[in-house]
């Protein structure tokens, strides 16, 4: 029996498509958020530029003693924000630990 666990971590980065205030940009990252807890068990955090209108960077985390369950969680949620229309994903970076 393995003592491990394995840590999955990615750190996206998305344009919010017509967007035209911070106030509109915390409605769509929070309603993002709240999505992807409830669906993926994941945790989730924005972080990295705050104050820009239509850019957000979110960071996603997902932990279990199997790395492919660790790797199938997070690729799912990249594909899940690949077909979210209110938001581009400009770049993602995915790291198993």
């Amino acid at each position: 029996m393995s003592d491990s666990f394995y840590c999955g971590r990615c750190s996206l980065d998305l344009h919010i498509e017509n967007c035209q205030s911070l106030k509109a940009k915390r409605r769509i990252v929070s309603s993002l958020k709240e999505k992807l807890k409830n669906r993926f068990n994941v945790a989730v955090c924005e972080y990295g530029n705050l104050s820009l209108w239509q850019r957000a960077q979110l960071g996603i985390v997902a932990c279990s003693n199997d790395k492919v369950v660790v790797d199938s969680i997070i690729k799912a949620v990249v594909g899940y924000l690949s077909r979210v229309h209110s938001v581009s994903m400009l770049d993602f970076k995915i790291e198993i630990l």
